[in-house]
């Protein structure tokens, strides 16, 4: 699964924590973004019934998981940077500079590290305010999320994806 995908369920989950930002003045973007808002409304109705948040701890979840999620889907830009960077290293027919590679790589296994960490920090900073049930409750629901994601994503035709924003 790609990670911008999870970059944007999370934001999902976010739970309307910033707005999301129009790709271009389109028509049909007014429509899009409305159903994005209501998705997201959606999600965190669900997400207050099932973990039973209170006002206060509805609030800082949204905080946590809308200051990590910036945090991610910077690292997932800076990613792809990256993985490009080095696929245009490897290009066949092109000699690679062993510095460049070198270098590339070892950025890509240090974002890939802190991309991880950022859910480790993420957990201990949800500890302070959701006992342990809700933590594994809002886990699980958002596995969920990421797999039905998965799954349409699977079944939309292939000339009908999208890249990811950038």
């Amino acid at each position: 699964m790609r990670r911008s995908t999870i970059g944007l369920l999370v934001l999902g989950l976010g739970l309307a924590a910033a707005p999301v930002h129009a790709q271009d003045s389109a028509p049909a973007r007014p429509r899009a973004e409305e159903l994005r808002r209501r998705v997201r409304e959606r999600l965190a109705e669900r997400v207050r019934e099932q973990l039973d948040l209170t006002d206060d701890q509805m609030r800082q979840l949204r905080g946590t998981v809308g200051k990590f999620g910036l945090r991610r889907r910077d690292m997932e830009a800076r990613q792809r940077t990256v993985r490009g960077a080095l696929a245009e290293q490897l290009r066949p027919g092109v000699a690679a500079s062993r510095d460049s590679v070198a270098r590339l790589t070892e950025e890509l296994m240090g974002l890939r590290v802190r991309y991880a960490e950022s859910f480790r920090d993420e957990q201990a900073e949800l500890s302070r305010y959701l006992d342990p049930v809700q933590r594994a409750r809002l886990l699980v629901l958002r596995d969920r999320l990421l797999e039905r994601g998965k799954a349409y994503r699977g079944r939309r035709p292939f000339m009908e994806r999208r890249a990811p924003p950038e």
